[in-house]
């Protein structure tokens, strides 16, 4: 068991090399919003096609120009991957186009593509082919048992063919992430929606994300969890992680994770997910928008734009700017104040930061308000 100090050890280990990643801001990631069209209608949707006008939508040869010139332009010895997102991804028809041009570069040959598994579905041949272009992961959301699922993401049948697109992307050697939004009306599934993914998908990881008051999600308070519903999920994750540590060295197993809702505290980090927190965005992290516009993630306020790729060159935006997300003090506002854990989070996920400065949602605090300890049953074998 961990002892304070050593615990103390850990956090300050991570701290400098949080610290070195700022001062030294590498690019290694780029997430690339392909679309804000898509196929679905989602309740929770961060990136809704509606907020913005679509035919500003960058063309094929724009978008092989952008990665093309991140290639000359950067050191690309510390690259890591490419983050493909939307809306859907795969509603663009060029994809495979594009996806053959930029994969002729050593360092782009590490993809991952967020979907909601439609296409894939529909047209499970795209898996050999995405193959030849350097995708090797592929992340597919399953929010919920069928009916809660289909309700929010308003068709009926997307249960049944994102959990077809997961099963086969695993069968293909694809790294798969199943994702699933946690809410107030299937919090109860959870955990037998988990035991049904790892017995008969089988992914690499098992993400859980909390829904954030963004998007469409703003409209609908309902879907917000409550702090004991937060509770109960950080436990339940707490227990499978456990499990999941002692077995994830087989290539069969499945780890769980809560994904980037923030900062929970130096007593929970690292208890429920194989990482300890930190946003990323705008550190090493570079955002490419469906319309050029080049930020650090595509559910980060608008506001927080940095520059325009079919005006700047990409490297000089990087290098002159983001300091927003590399300088943190202007964060440091009501509750982020005086907050004890500002040294470890410095105000928590950009996507929850409104352009005043102030933070939506708090999971540190609002996991410090709700101290019981109740846990989220599992199901009966």
């Amino acid at each position: 068991m961990k002892t304070e100090r050593s615990l103390k050890q850990i956090f300050d280990k991570w701290k400098d090399r949080v610290e070195q990643l700022i001062k030294e801001h590498p690019l290694q990631i780029i997430s690339w919003e392909a679309t804000r069209r898509c196929n679905l209608n989602c309740v929770h949707c961060g990136s809704p096609a509606e907020d913005v006008v679509l035919s500003d939508e960058l063309s094929t040869e724009e978008v092989i120009f952008a990665f093309e010139q991140v290639a000359i332009d950067f050191d690309m010895n510390q690259f890591r991957h490419i983050n493909i997102t939307g809306g859907e991804p795969f509603v663009r028809k060029d994809l495979l186009d594009i996806l053959k041009q930029i994969s002729k570069y050593s360092f782009y040959r590490n993809i991952d593509i967020q979907t909601n598994g439609i296409f894939i579905a529909d047209n499970p041949e795209i898996l050999r082919e995405l193959k030849k272009y350097g995708v090797t992961g592929l992340g597919i959301s399953i929010d919920g048992l069928e009916s809660t699922h289909d309700v929010f993401r308003r068709r009926r049948g997307s249960f049944a063919k994102a959990f077809k697109a997961a099963r086969l992307s695993v069968e293909n050697g694809y790294v798969v992430t199943v994702s699933t939004v946690a809410h107030a009306r299937n919090i109860h599934e959870i955990p037998q929606l988990f035991e049904l993914i790892r017995k008969e998908i089988k992914p690499r990881v098992f993400r859980v994300m909390t829904i954030d008051p963004i998007g469409r999600a703003k409209f609908d308070s309902e879907y917000m969890l409550s702090p004991v519903q937060l509770r109960q999920l950080i436990n339940f994750l707490k227990e499978e992680y456990r499990e999941s540590c002692l077995t994830y060295a087989d290539s069969k197993s499945t780890m769980v994770e809560l994904g980037c809702c923030g900062w929970t505290g130096t007593e929970l980090e690292g208890t429920f997910r194989p990482f300890i927190f930190h946003c990323i965005a705008g550190i090493n992290n570079l955002g490419i928008l469906y319309d050029g516009k080049l930020a650090a993630c595509s559910n980060i306020s608008r506001a927080f734009i940095e520059g325009d790729l079919r005006k700047e060159r990409i490297k000089d935006v990087w290098e002159s700017r983001y300091q927003r997300y590399r300088n943190f003090e202007w964060k440091k506002i009501a509750d982020c104040a005086n907050c004890d854990q500002w040294d470890y989070c410095h105000g928590g996920p950009m996507h929850k930061r409104l352009p005043d400065g102030r933070m939506l949602n708090c999971i540190y605090k609002i996991l410090e308000e709700e101290k019981s300890q109740i846990p989220l049953a599992k199901p009966e074998a």
